[in-house]
């Protein structure tokens, strides 16, 4: 098999389609990153891959039905999916936003051909506190609904909420410790109030 094929053959058995280039210097074993960018480039040339920005890539083959996500969790280091885009995904509130939303280090707005992509600025020790957070077979990293409603208060206060009752009171409070706020302790105690009132009246 020749190199090339080997490279490639090593991308699509991962079961990534966007990739980093850090991630591309571990799956092909490279140490120089400006040896790197020439070899990519030379891909790039060729549409073995396509360049997404400097710095990430992915395989042609699958940018028709790329999942936004994907693109999302690596377009800015120390980020991971949350807010409206995690409690829209698990039915938590019923508006579905046509921006991706991530927690990362600053406040920003990424627009490309694959969406619109808005960061909210975290402090980064609660970025790199990673309760709460799941890693998609290194696809990207995404909170879970608790994880996703303690960010949303922390940022905005507390909000109603169209359908709360499958969260977990518990994982709540646990999660609600790591930000250093008595206000989102007291929303996440008012929140776990609604959620056990509904219980109780079913």
């Amino acid at each position: 098999m020749l190199p090339l094929a080997r490279k490639l053959t090593k991308l699509y058995a991962s079961g990534q389609r966007v990739f980093s280039l850090n991630e591309l210097m571990l799956y092909w074993n490279y140490e120089n990153k400006d040896s790197l960018y020439v070899e990519l480039s030379r891909l790039v040339k060729k549409n073995y891959l396509k360049k997404i920005k400097r710095g990430l890539y992915l395989l042609p083959e699958f940018e028709a039905d790329l999942d936004p996500f994907e693109v999302a969790g690596k377009l800015y280091p120390w980020s991971y999916i949350s807010f409206e885009s995690v409690l829209a995904k698990e039915g938590i509130i019923n508006q579905w936003y046509g921006s991706v939303f991530l927690a990362g280090p600053r406040t920003l707005t990424i627009k490309n051909k694959y969406g619109t992509f808005r960061y909210r600025k975290m402090p980064f020790d609660i970025l790199t506190e990673r309760l709460g957070i799941q890693n998609e077979d290194g696809k990207y990293f995404i909170a879970t609904k608790e994880r996703a409603v303690c960010d949303y208060f922390y940022k905005v206060g507390f909000q109603q909420l169209d359908d709360p009752y499958e969260l977990d009171p518990r994982k709540l409070r646990r999660i609600a410790r790591i930000y250093g706020s008595k206000r989102l302790k007291q929303d996440i105690a008012d929140l776990i109030k609604i959620i056990k009132a509904k219980k109780h009246a079913a």
